[in-house]
């Protein structure tokens, strides 16, 4: 492990007093610099500590820096799986597996299962020793490893997954006695009990009246199967994914099919309308945002209440035509005394003649 030199402070300067001294201190943090300048030492993301590129690093041609980027002791702090350093560690295929794909190394179960038998028996003469260092040094060093990848990957009989213990088996009698029975006795157990749950699942919430439909369901089963076992191989799934769809399109299964064909199938057109105002009316508008420009306004006065008052309605409509028409209104103003009024206007102007 490398770790960074810094600069001395001013007070540090201070007290050394001395040149050559200052000078040896300034030369430890150019040396520290230039070593990540030129990639002698690289940062770790995950444990955020520079270390040696040629020793802390597993090689990987797919980085820049030819390895990668993560280093040797995070990762089998990753495949330990330890959530305390003083923990025991908890290595298993699946997180060694996990690594290797991250690296993109090949998983030989046979192998690995070579390098557990060692490292128990270095366990018996007290020396530790992890099955995954053992296993990831030979595959790096070792010829014949080396130009294969995570897609050359041998699972074994047992792929990923491992037969239920006594206890499991108890548990779940009856259920794997009805998977025999709908799936025959060409697979595991484990497989057999993810086959009959996903039945189970799939016919509990949709309708299996016939046989077809019971065919489909067990067809689609075992394509999730299949595409449960690829993922774990690191397999590409599309093709798979693929037929599942197709799969689901035939039995009416697809989210959209579904949705439509119960809404559809179970109301009218005027019920379905009838949904809609309940379920997704439009919402009230806030108020800032009511009839912004005015138009409803418009609509009530010039419209409805225009056309109340030639039907001679008395209404709110009506009302508010009247309130607005008043502004643009003239009308002729009265007097008290009209007929004074009139005299001083002849008195003024002359009488008209008639």
């Amino acid at each position: 492990m490398a770790s960074l030199t810094y600069a001395p402070d001013i007070q540090e300067i201070k007290a050394k007093r001395g040149i050559t001294t200052l000078s040896d201190e300034y030369t430890k943090v150019a040396d520290s610099y230039n070593a990540i300048l030129d990639k002698d030492i690289v940062l770790c993301p995950k444990c955020g500590e520079f270390k040696k590129r040629e020793t802390s690093f597993y090689n990987d041609n797919r980085f820049v820096t030819m390895k990668y980027p993560v280093c040797k002791e995070c990762l089998l702090k990753m495949v330990e799986q330890r959530k305390k350093d003083r923990d025991e560690p908890n290595e298993t295929k699946e997180s060694v597996q996990k690594v290797l794909q991250m690296l993109n190394r090949p998983y030989d179960d046979a192998f690995y299962e070579q390098c557990v038998k060692g490292a128990m028996d270095g366990v018996k003469e007290k020396t530790r020793n992890s099955p995954f260092a053992t296993y990831i040094t030979s595959i790096m060093s070792l010829k014949q490893w080396q130009d294969k990848t995570w897609a050359d990957s041998d699972f074994g009989s047992s792929i990923t997954t491992t037969e239920l213990d006594e206890e499991e088996l108890e548990e779940n009698e009856e259920l794997l006695r009805k998977a025999r029975k709908r799936f025959g006795r060409d697979y595991t157990n484990v497989d057999l009990l993810f086959l009959e749950t996903e039945y189970e699942d799939w016919t509990a919430r949709y309708a299996c009246d016939s046989k077809a439909q019971e065919l489909l369901f067990k067809r689609i089963c075992f394509k999730e199967l299949e595409i449960d076992k690829a993922q774990k191989d690191g397999k590409d799934t599309k093709e798979l994914d693929k037929t599942l769809q197709e799969l689901l399109g035939s039995a009416q299964l697809k989210p959209s099919q579904n949705a439509s064909n119960a809404f559809t199938d179970s109301n009218t057109f005027s019920q379905m309308i009838e949904v809609w105002e309940h379920t997704r009316p439009i919402a009230e508008p806030s108020e800032e945002f009511r009839d912004v420009d005015g138009i409803g306004k418009l609509i009530d006065v010039f419209f409805k209440g225009h056309l109340a008052k030639m039907m001679g309605l008395k209404n709110a409509f009506s009302a508010s035509y009247d309130r607005f028409m008043q502004k643009y209104t003239v009308t002729k103003p009265e007097y008290e005394d009209d007929e004074i009024n009139e005299e001083l206007f002849e008195k003024m102007f002359g009488k008209l003649d008639e």
